[in-house]
């Protein structure tokens, strides 16, 4: 078994609900000192007075994610600021279902900047003081949705599968350099993005049991991270198909 981690410094964004804002309150109770960055400034306000109320150290990053350069400019803040990142999370993320025949650009371009964009930003502009200092930890959260391409899904589950592969060359290329990557691929799980969803989520899981899944998984320095295990296990199974009978299925599925 890996040795559990533990951090001094933690950078993650969209902390102010979710998985995202769960993680942040574990590593607060840790002794990590939580930096914690999404657009929503009074969610966030409420998240680091809680963590600070159980004697946590935390900290808040009003930060669109959407926007890059914003990303490179409060990453390298809190480097300074903090001494030093070792965990950065990549967590933000936004998601849309629409078949392919009513997607409009301006649909897919948010998913895109957010997902893509902004997480690749996140977790480059963490990379910089980690190689620095040949220690520190970089986590995506992707999806189960990277593993195959959904129905209704396209936009999103390209974007995941974008972040994922980006991760494990990531993994490949920093390995040498004492730096472990984790790829977190959640299923459904029930979150304020999942709740507009008007289809019904198989194995939907609470988001205490994600956040704790996640946080023993980044702890263990594990390179993927998925769940629930029976939607995890038949996006395997899935990955695994000849093209031919995953289409096959897939014009089954109903979202």
């Amino acid at each position: 078994m890996a040795a559990v981690k533990t951090f001094e410094n933690a950078f993650i964004t969209g902390a102010s609900s979710g998985i995202g804002r769960a993680l942040a309150e574990r590593l607060g109770r840790r002794g990590t000192h939580v930096i914690a960055a999404a657009r929503r400034q009074a969610e966030l306000q409420t998240l680091v007075e809680s963590i600070r109320s159980e004697g946590g150290q935390a900290d808040l990053c009003v930060l669109d994610v959407g926007q890059s350069d914003e990303v490179w400019e409060a990453v390298r803040r809190w480097e300074r600021e903090t001494g030093g990142l070792d965990l950065v999370i990549a967590n933000a993320g936004v998601g849309k279902t629409k078949p392919a025949h009513k997607l409009a650009w301006e649909d897919v371009e948010p998913i895109l900047r957010v997902n893509v964009v902004g997480a690749f930003a996140t977790l480059m502009a963490g990379m910089e003081g980690m190689v620095a200092r040949g220690r520190g930890t970089l986590v995506g959260v992707s999806s189960l949705a990277a593993m195959r391409g959904l129905p209704k899904s396209g936009a999103y589950a390209a974007s995941k599968a974008a972040l994922a592969t980006f991760l494990e060359t990531l993994r490949t290329d920093l390995h040498r350099k004492g730096i472990r990557v984790v790829d977190v691929r959640p299923g459904f799980v029930d979150t304020p993005m999942t709740k507009v969803n008007n289809f019904k989520m198989p194995f939907l899981i609470d988001v205490d049991r994600a956040a704790d899944v996640t946080m023993r998984g980044i702890e263990r320095g594990e390179a993927i991270v998925s769940y629930p295990w029976p939607t995890a296990s038949t996006m395997s199974l899935a990955q695994s198909m000849p093209d031919a009978a995953w289409r096959a299925i897939a014009r089954w599925i109903r979202f």
